[in-house]
């Protein structure tokens, strides 16, 4: 049964801002998946939201990352088999999230 995922993280940047943060990180995010195993296999942006893949152990896992003023909210739903890594899933996400948004330092 596949297991539905949402991640938020929240940051002080603004929505511009964030969003060309997260624009700018995903190079990062590619070769921190390569690590992984996992390989980013879509990647769209529509104004404030990109839809995504994500390929491991055979599965493409597809979601959504929303940006909002205040935070950034992913939503993805996980196969049965992937579901079992959801919550390291989650606690990744956040940490590479809080790096990626980090308010810089005046």
């Amino acid at each position: 049964m596949a297991k539905p995922v949402s991640i938020t993280v929240s940051h002080e940047l603004g929505r511009e801002a964030a969003i060309a943060r997260l624009r700018e990180g995903v190079d990062r995010i590619r070769d921190r998946l390569g690590l992984l195993k996992m390989q980013l296999v879509e990647e769209s942006w529509s104004d404030n939201e990109l839809s995504f893949g994500v390929a491991a152990l055979g599965y493409t896992v597809r979601g959504t990352l929303t940006v909002e003023e205040t935070l950034v909210r992913v939503e993805m739903m996980l196969p049965w088999l992937l579901a079992a890594f959801a919550e390291k899933l989650k606690i990744g996400v956040e940490k590479q999230g809080q790096i990626l948004l980090e308010k810089p330092r005046a």
